[in-house]
């Protein structure tokens, strides 16, 4: 998983309601959209200790991968098919989605050769040692101190035909020295020195026939000390590395639902970040907790547990993007058939050892969907029904419903309900030429993120547990509805839309109230824009129930009616701000707003509903990257400095341009879900700009 950029929140982390003492121990959270017994057996029958033990045989270490690996299937391919086969899932394969040429270590050494005779590095100890992009080398070298590497401190230093010893990027370091004669690097850069000295990040280069060594900090500092007192050190660096063809493998299975054209619900987790890093919880704990939703829901649907679901549930195991990519542009019938689906990225860590929580993030608005709703339901129901409820001479001390696994933690459950996070697989399936709504859930922060120390103790099996059953939970119940689970599922997303709306109107009020003569007008409008974008959200995310019952008149009207409902809350909140804003102006000696007042551009872009053309489909996922440069840079959306778009979220414009949307309510919901949302003129100019692409018409 890539670095995290949180958007914006939208909801409480870490909701902690305390649980009633009556007879029945209730909770605020005691509903379900899962019938109990079920939400039981899965349960009892998914494992966090078995989930570990998968962890442990597919990434108990980074390890140097074998030539025969890169030939055949990898190991890690072989380990998913023949655990998915014992589990009774016959359909399971690994399915090959191209070629794909990946940089691989073969020997990587380092010694000090004077004046002392020690190792520092060597490849076959740690994978982590040697930067992946390091070509052949076999030179012995001065290694010289050069700080950070900036120009300024390798300009004082002569580098040529030295190794450089440096505490910045190797990467970084190496394009700067290269023209000046360096060799190579040894880089002790981490990214938490203070809290982990022995950390090495998994990193890489792309400078050419050259090298670098990544070694840990602790290790770092002495011989950075010794070279600042004046000590000459000489080393020995050995590599060779060698660029592998190989197969793109993707290990699949279906568990098939009971009505073939219902749709299915898709699981993915990267079960390769490339071929080299090798992380227990990125991304191997989301891999395994797969393998172990597979195994339980399979188990419990054969042994006639649980009904076998109206949809199908697919399972993907991928190379992060790269297989992905491939994947759906080879699978399209299998993608026009997905509902939804969930992508697990990162997903056991210990959470009370690293002050870290388990997050579960929303779609985009582009993306409107009820999976959002039915996610939150369950972490708010695991949230509540395990911690332990202890008053003085009164309660008891174990959770109400606990998931817990015999070698895990019995901590209380931290989670976040969060917005919007990218950067994973479940991007690639939400693209504009896609739509397939996804989630992702994490585990963050991570202190072992992309470092050597991600290894399986970093991971809890009763977070894994956990995972395991809030995933389970949240699929079976979308493959498994009903008219009557389509009405609940409708009811928890109108509840909680009346909820968000709230939150919105509170935040927004109080800015209006702390507002100046200068400032008011603008948020008093933002205030009106910020609840015209959430209901139109939240009416998108009802209207999506309907493809559960699709041939249900009652559910059709039930949404309406809901509907309707928030439309009246909206108008409600719209007058608790037009009372608000009349006191304010009071208070600050300016007219009171009567109603909006749009400027020419607003009005403009009011009129304007455009909506994707089947241009967009054909394409597939990248759809809005097949949008020329030349054509960018027509309608002014190619800046200076060369960036191939001005826009800060080309892709959520796109996926907002439905035929129901006016690119006036685009900017709305821009607004409100982005702190750097694009302008509405750089909004217009990118919808232009897509029309004449084909991809938009209005």
């Amino acid at each position: 998983m890539k670095k995290i950029v949180t958007i914006l929140s939208v909801a409480v982390a870490m909701l902690s309601p305390l649980a009633s003492f009556a007879q029945n121990y209730t909770t605020p959270f005691n509903h379900l959209l899962l019938d109990e017994k079920i939400y039981d057996l899965i349960v009892g029958e998914t494992s966090g200790d078995r989930t570990y033990s998968y962890v442990m045989d597919l990434a108990p270490y980074e390890r140097n991968r074998s030539h025969a690996e890169y030939q055949g299937h990898f190991f890690e391919s072989e380990y998913v098919l023949n655990k998915l086969k014992s589990f009774g899932i016959d359909n399971a394969k690994i399915e090959v989605v191209g070629k794909s040429k990946a940089w691989d270590g073969v020997e990587g050494s380092l010694w000090e050769v004077s004046p002392k005779l020690t190792k520092i590095a060597d490849y076959e100890d740690l994978a982590a040692y040697l930067a992946q992009g390091s070509s052949d080398a076999d030179v012995t070298a001065e290694l010289v101190w050069v700080g950070n590497g900036t120009p300024d401190e390798l300009a004082k230093v002569d580098v040529k035909g030295k190794i450089l010893l440096t505490d910045g990027s190797g990467s970084a370091v190496l394009s700067r020295a290269l023209p000046a004669g360096a060799l190579g690097a040894v880089s002790f850069n981490a990214p938490r020195p203070l809290r982990d000295p022995i950390q090495i990040p998994n990193s890489s280069i792309r400078a050419e026939k050259t090298f670098c060594f990544n070694i840990t900090p602790r290790d770092g500092h002495v011989l950075r000390d010794r070279l600042r007192s004046g000590e000459k050190i000489t080393v020995h660096a050995k590599v060779k590395a060698v660029t592998e063809d190989t197969d793109n493998e993707v290990p699949t299975c279906l568990i098939p639902g009971s009505d073939p054209n219902a749709g299915e619900v898709i699981f993915v987790a990267h079960l390769f970040e490339g071929y080299v890093k090798l992380g227990a919880n990125d991304n191997i704990s989301g891999s395994a907790v797969l393998l172990d939703i597979a195994r339980s829901l399979k188990k419990l649907i054969d042994e006639g547990k649980i009904p076998q679901p109206k949809r199908g549930l697919r399972f993907i195991w991928v190379n992060e993007f790269s297989g992905t990519i491939p994947w759906v542009a080879n699978n399209k019938e299998i993608v026009d058939k997905l509902l939804c689906g969930l992508n697990l990225d990162m997903v056991g860590l210990w959470l009370s050892k690293d002050g870290s929580l388990f997050c579960g993030h929303r779609t985009l608005m582009g993306n409107p969907h009820y999976l959002n709703d039915v996610q939150e339901s369950f972490f708010h129901y695991m949230g509540a029904t395990n911690k332990s409820m202890v008053s003085t001479g009164m309660g008891r001390p174990e959770a109400i419903k606990p998931v817990y696994s015999a070698t895990g933690s019995r901590d209380p459950f931290y989670y976040s309900i969060s917005a919007h996070y990218g950067a994973s697989d479940h991007e690639v399936f939400s693209d504009w030429g896609l739509m397939v709504p996804m989630t992702i859930l994490n585990t963050w922060p991570d202190s072992y993120y992309h470092t050597s120390g991600d290894r399986p103790s970093v991971c809890d099996p009763t977070q894994l547990h956990r995972a395991a059953v809030i995933c389970a939970s949240v699929a079976y119940t979308i493959a498994s509805a009903d008219v009557k689970g389509a009405v609940a599922i409708a009811s928890e997303v109108a509840s909680n839309a009346g909820k968000r709306m709230s939150v919105k109107l509170a935040d927004d009020l109080s800015a209006l109230a702390k507002s100046d003569a200068s400032s008011f007008a603008t948020l008093y409008k933002k205030a009106r824009f910020d609840q015209d974008a959430l209901l139109n959200n939240e009416k998108a995310t009802l209207k999506s129930v309907l493809e559960l019952a699709p041939a249900s008149a009652e559910l059709a009207g039930y949404v309406e009616s809901l509907s309707v409902s928030l439309q009246e809350k909206s108008a409600s909140f719209g007058k608790d701000i037009d009372a608000a804003a009349k006191v304010v102006a009071a208070s600050l000696g300016v007219a009171a707003p009567k109603g909006i007042v749009l400027s020419d551009l607003e009005k403009k872009a009011s009129k304007v509903k455009p909506k994707a053309t089947s241009k967009v489909k054909d394409l597939g996922y990248g759809a809005t990257r097949s949008v020329s440069q030349d054509l960018l840079k027509k309608y002014g959306l190619v800046p200076a400095n060369g960036r191939r778009s001005a826009l800060s979220h080309a892709d959520d414009i796109a996926k907002l341009a439905d035929g129901v949307n006016t690119a006036l309510d685009i900017k709305k919901m821009q607004d409100v879900q982005f702190p750097d949302a694009d302008s509405l003129e750089n909004i217009m100019k990118y919808l232009d700009a897509l029309k004449e692409a084909g991809l938009v018409t209005w």
